[in-house]
């Protein structure tokens, strides 16, 4: 045999190896279990994305903590990107309520970002928690944006964002994933005028994102933004008896998530319902629970970005495997 062909022969076996190699590591990240140790994950906190008015006038900084793989460790170059937002009833919470979400889902491989933003509204006046969510999402987002703009020193693929939180977090989720300007418009016609357009939370940046998926614990939005444009497959956890945000039918929260579910199967858009019998706004609040769901969030999104996602809907907690 000539020296040329042992030469060929011997690049060809490189390109397999390697590609073996992607693929094994592809298999094992974004998964249901560590592929980082808590020492090879890296963080920026406190970081300043913008500011804005609160809702008593006051200029206000909007902060979020980042949590990567050390990109000197990491072999891919770049990674998929989470968002989430906690929750609070738009009154109350913390990015660092995130923060343990944001650490576990990190090790498996994604950049995950945690914000703050504005909270409270005028209780006294019926109708105005629409203001704290019209804020939140205005918020959610110009933190995006900003995300977006540094995706080269953070190494995120922004063709892969999802976005996520608890209750109120969820509901800001849902709201920026669908809600328009001109539909908000329609709610609120005052709301542009009075606090500005959906992207004035100000830093002076102008980067787009489209959002994958959706990561809805316990959130719900209104019927005329989800029938208004594309749906997003979306990945959901609730309790059947929730009275805050009902799982339902809501006139006062629209869609929870079982008609979110319902109609993203008629619009054959993938996505994974898991339903607590008998649970209020209260559930999946143990290390063991949270862990239950950090892991089918991982691979619920896993399965989005190899486009193997399967629909799935169960009334007790089935663990994933990222085996679909």
């Amino acid at each position: 045999m000539n020296k040329f062909k042992l030469f060929h022969i011997f690049c060809l076996l490189l390109t397999i190896n390697y590609a073996t190699a992607q693929k094994s590591i592809l298999e094992t990240r974004y998964a249901n279990t560590d592929y980082f140790s808590k020492s090879q994950i890296d963080s920026l906190k406190n970081v300043t994305y913008g500011e804005a008015l609160n809702y008593m006038g006051n200029l206000q900084d909007l902060k979020m903590d980042v949590y990567f793989p050390n990109t000197d460790i990491d072999t891919q170059e770049k990674r998929p990107l989470i968002l989430l937002i906690h929750g609070g009833s738009f009154t109350g919470g913390t990015k660092e309520s995130m923060t343990y979400h944001s650490k576990e889902l990190s090790k498996r491989g994604f950049v995950v970002a945690t914000m703050s933003y504005r909270l409270g509204y005028n209780r006294e006046v019926f109708g105005n928690i629409q203001k704290a969510v019209y804020r939140a999402q205005q918020d959610a987002n110009t933190a995006l944006r900003y995300i977006a703009s540094q995706k080269e020193k953070l190494e995120i693929d922004m063709s892969w964002v999802f976005i996520g939180g608890s209750s109120a977090g969820a509901i800001t989720s849902l709201s920026t994933s669908y809600a328009s300007q001109e539909e908000w418009n329609k709610i609120a016609p005052q709301f542009e005028s009075d606090l500005g357009p959906l992207e004035s939370s100000d830093n002076s940046l102008s980067e787009i994102f489209d959002i994958k998926g959706i990561y809805n614990f316990m959130g719900a939005i209104l019927p005329i933004v989800f029938n208004s444009g594309d749906l997003i497959p979306t990945i959901s956890f609730h309790g059947d008896l929730d009275t805050t945000v009902p799982i339902g039918k809501s006139m006062m929260t629209g869609f929870g998530s079982r008609p979110i579910h319902e109609m993203l199967i008629e619009a054959g858009v993938c996505n994974d319902l898991t339903v607590v019998p008998n649970g209020g706004h209260g559930i999946y609040r143990s290390k063991k629970e949270v862990d239950f769901r950090i892991s089918r969030v991982a691979c619920f999104f896993k399965s989005l970005i190899f486009n193997t996602c399967v629909d799935f809907m169960a009334e007790k907690s089935v663990p994933s495997t990222c085996t679909n």
